[in-house]
């Protein structure tokens, strides 16, 4: 059984390089190919159609074509990366046929990157017919190595590690100044993010905008004042946030079907209601 190697593969090489930074940000980044980013030192965040995911020393990214893409690094770091389109059984495209997540673990490191060191060297020189059918074959086999580092198990698989406490920072900074008047934009600063994507990626996790979760938390603040302090609405009002007792009155009762006052009287008749018992005073 016999078959013609240029039926069945054909790659073309389009850039090979190696990127040193001490940090990086780059925001809706479009590429016309497939960008392989193998990460040799460092920590990203990298995103796609609205999903954050991290990749870590010894990963490999895999930047689809024509899709925008952000990638965000407040470490030094070293990537080797090429620019490929990789077509098999005539034009059928290679991560068609083999689907490979967003994020891959090499599962050889130290061959990944002899590789890329060969291919890399075979790219700075001059061009003729022999130097392209070597790099052709070295980019395939790169994406051989990343293909089969798929199969490993769950633990390498090709399955995305989704953050999901990518904005526990953003909390916090609003838990922490409810008072303040915090904006989308500042909160977005904290992760130097595109302030449209941050608002997208957090009500992803979330469910709901920054703004949202804001007005939320200060309701949240305003209740617990209410519950346990003898604090006037106007007092409360201003702790939480809102712009004034006004304001603060229509937005709670909104969200809980009660004025503060009447919230307030219906906690302590609750409380007078509760008879205390023997175990109410153990300490």
């Amino acid at each position: 059984m016999s078959y013609e190697v240029h039926d069945q593969l054909r790659v073309t090489v389009l850039n090979v390089t190696k990127v040193q930074y001490k940090s990086r940000i780059i925001f809706d980044y479009v590429q016309s190919c497939y960008t392989v980013s193998y990460i040799q030192k460092g920590e990203v965040i990298t995103t796609l159609e609205d999903k954050e995911f991290v990749a870590k020393t010894g990963d490999v990214m895999i930047h689809r074509p024509h899709k925008p893409f952000n990638v965000i690094s407040q470490t030094d770091g070293v990537h080797y990366l090429f620019n490929v389109d990789i077509k098999v059984k005539g034009e059928q495209d290679f991560f068609d046929v083999f689907p490979l997540g967003k994020v891959v673990k090499v599962r050889d490191p130290g061959l990944y990157e002899k590789k890329f060191d060969e291919l890399r060297s075979l790219w700075l020189q001059e061009d003729d017919d022999f130097r392209t059918v070597q790099t052709g074959f070295l980019a395939f086999f790169l994406m051989h190595e990343i293909l089969e580092s798929t199969k490993l198990g769950e633990r390498r698989s090709s399955r995305d590690p989704i953050i999901t406490d990518r904005f526990n920072n953003a909390l916090h900074y609003i838990e922490n100044g409810l008072e303040e008047d915090i904006s989308r934009e500042e909160l977005a600063q904290i992760y130097h993010m595109n302030p449209v994507y941050f608002s997208r990626a957090f009500q992803k996790i979330y469910g709901i905008t920054p703004m949202k979760m804001l007005k939320k938390m200060r309701l949240q603040k305003a209740r617990q004042m209410l519950e346990n302090t003898e604090h006037t609405i106007d007092h409360i009002a201003q702790q939480s946030g809102h712009y004034d007792a006004a304001h603060f009155s229509r937005a709670f009762q909104k969200a809980f079907g009660q004025s503060p006052t009447d919230y307030r009287k219906s906690i302590k008749t609750t409380r007078r209601s509760i008879v205390p018992t023997w175990f109410d005073y153990q300490i």
